[in-house]
Order: structure tokens, then sequence, then C-alpha cells
């Protein structure tokens, strides 16, 4: 069993060169995304930054995480991996044309019960997806595709996931809305996701786990209905959803997470350690947040598919995720294919490059 002190920040990233074109891209959209960080800051700082009143509460609501059976065991807490998952017959939501084939919307009806003595979400809502579907020929598999945090409008996760592409290489792709996010955000909702920010670990921990038991219902659905591959593609928040996904199932066919955070306790400290709100003090120590979180982290899990069968996708210029998560995952997971582009977060330059090297990886596999 890990220790506190064992929970040290990631170590930096060590890069491959690039040429100096690439270099001033990576530089113009590293500032891009540290204009964005610095503004958020004063956001998360003003609106979600704990106040000294509110630790005792917050360390209550974290302690069952940080000892007992989920620290010692914590895939105890994502358990129903391990069992086939709930068959849930979809609904249709609406139906437009696509060139040999058709974009349908569905919506699953939920049946998520959280953790033992976890958070009731008594606004639980249906699981909603828009399905990229070929229909003139059957298709080379499937994208499960998962958009970042504060996103979840199908129309911009669908640019910003490659859908198109995905579509004319012969693949369908689902679009999974995550929980609370887009047209899930609870009433009230300051941003899209925000459950995925809250202060209160047991939130944000529930929150990541509905969103898991939502992949493992939907690409079981979609397995069966295709006979056909089915693998991840993260974004972001879906990047990390994805690699964790990799470290509690056999069977995904493939796997690619995009500018994946790998320890959210290393992305909270960022944001605590330059808090002004309480006179330069900091919550919480850096290995206390890394443990706090450590239940869903994917460095927390083996990898249990094959290393031929991921892809990561990283961000030279990346503050937003910084190079360290992707390339700790990509240590962590016995140096598998890495494919980094340059830019950031927000600018990542050369679309076409990553559409490329994730259609190449699919041909390696043969499923293209």
């Amino acid at each position: 069993m890990p220790s506190l002190a064992a929970l040290s920040a990631l170590p930096p990233a060590d890069l491959p060169r690039e040429a100096w074109f690439d270099r001033l891209r990576t530089g113009l959209g590293a500032a891009l995304d540290g204009a964005v960080v610095a503004g958020v800051r004063r956001v998360v700082d003003a609106a979600l930054m704990p106040s000294a009143a509110d630790l005792p509460r917050l360390r209550a609501a974290a302690a069952p995480f940080l000892s007992g059976p989920l620290w010692e065991q914590p895939r105890t807490y994502l358990e129903f991996v391990d069992v086939p998952a709930d068959v849930v017959a979809p609904e249709t939501l609406y139906r437009r044309g696509l060139a040999g084939g058709a974009l349908v919307g569905r919506r699953f009806a939920g049946r998520y019960v959280p953790f033992d003595g976890g958070p009731a979400d008594a606004a639980a809502d249906g699981i909603l997806v828009e399905h990229w579907m070929h229909e003139r020929r059957p298709p080379h598999g499937t994208v499960l595709a998962l958009h970042g945090f504060s996103m979840g409008a199908p129309r911009l996760d669908a640019w910003a996931l490659f859908a198109a592409q995905w579509y004319r290489l012969g693949l369908d792709v689902a679009l999974l809305t995550l929980p609370y996010h887009g047209a899930r955000a609870p009433r009230g909702s300051r941003v899209s996701g925000q459950r995925f920010a809250d202060p209160n670990p047991a939130l944000l921990h529930d929150a990541v786990r509905r969103a898991v038991y939502e992949i493992h219902v939907v690409r079981a659905w979609l397995r069966e209905r295709t006979l056909a591959p089915v693998g991840l593609l993260g974004l972001s928040l879906g990047g990390y959803l994805s690699a964790l996904t990799a470290g509690l199932v056999d069977d995904l066919d493939f796997v690619m997470p995009m500018v994946p955070p790998v320890c959210i306790g290393d992305l909270a400290w960022r944001f605590f350690s330059a808090s002004r709100r309480e006179a330069g003090a900091t919550p919480y120590a850096h290995a206390e947040l890394r443990a706090m979180y450590r239940v869903h982290s994917p460095l927390t899990y083996p990898l249990r598919l094959a290393r031929e069968r991921v892809l990561i996708i990283a961000g030279r210029g990346d503050r937003i995720v910084p190079p360290e998560h992707p390339h700790a995952l990509w240590r962590h997971w016995g140096e598998p294919g890495i494919h980094w582009f340059s830019g950031s977060h927000l600018a990542p330059f050369g679309r076409d490059a990553i559409v490329a090297a994730g259609a190449a990886h699919l041909r390696r596999l043969g499923i293209l």
C-alpha cells in the first residue's frame, strides 16, 4: 500500500526535439493556454477555492478515500466493470442524414447507483449519445468519443474529436455527453460539467464513477449492436476517463487518450498553490491532494490491454494538462505508442497529423 509521502509530484517530461517552425507554433499555443489558465485561476479563486472554514467538512468527505478499504483496494470503488453491463435499450431522439448513413441522437435510461454511502443524485438523467452510423455497409469499428471538461455540445465535440474524419475512414462514431455536461447539466450550474470541478472530493469522485459506468453501458451496447471492434478516444477529461477505463477492463479494441490528465490532485495543486484567497496559504499539501484523488487516477491501475492497442496523443506546449501528465501515463503503461503534436491544449496545430497518427494506429491493429 503506498504512503502519502510516496505520492510526489509528477516528474518532468522528456520530449523529443521538434523543428524550429514547430517550436514557434508550440510557443504560440503555450501562450494561449497560459492566458486562459490565468483567467481560470481568478474564477476558481473567487468561486471554487475552499476557505479555512470549509476544510474540516471537505477533509471529512475525503477521509474514506485516504485510509481503509478504498485506500487499500481502490478498484472496489469501480468494481461494477467486472460484471456484464446493464442492458439498456435506447430511445431515438432525432435522426438526420449523413453520406452513406445517418446521425442518430439516442437516450439511454440510466440505472446508475452511487457507491455505498455516496451522494445520491436526485436529478439523475438519461445517457445521451450522438451516433454517426454507416448504413450502406458495415463499419470497420466504432469510436466511442469522450469530450473534455466544460464541453458537451455535440457539434463542438464532433469537431474537437474528429468525428467527420473517423466517419470518412469507415468508422462509426458515438459521441457520449458525459454526466453533468451540456444538455445534462443540472439547473443552476455555472459551467458545463461543474460537478467534475467540485471542491467536495466525494461529489467529484461520484461524477467520475458515474461516467465510467456510462462508458461501460454504452460500449457494451455498441459491441453487441455491430459485433465490430469498439474503442475509446478521449479528450482531456475524456482522456482521463479513457485511460482509467484501460486500467479497469481488458476487452477494449483500442484506446487513444488525447491530452490526458492522470492526477486531478496535481491539477488542483496548480490552482491552490497560486490562490490569494487565504493570503497565500495553501489549504492542502501536494501529496494530500494527490492521495485524495488516487481512487480513480489512471496511475493507480496497471494497463489491462496489450500495449499495442494504445496510442497516447499529447501536446508539447500544453499548459492546461502539462506534458508531465501524458508522459507519466506513457511511462506507467510501459512506453506504448505516443504522438506529440506541436501546439497546446487549446491550439492543437497539425490536426491532420493527429488523425493520420490515429488512423495509422488503427491500421496496425487491422481495424482499418
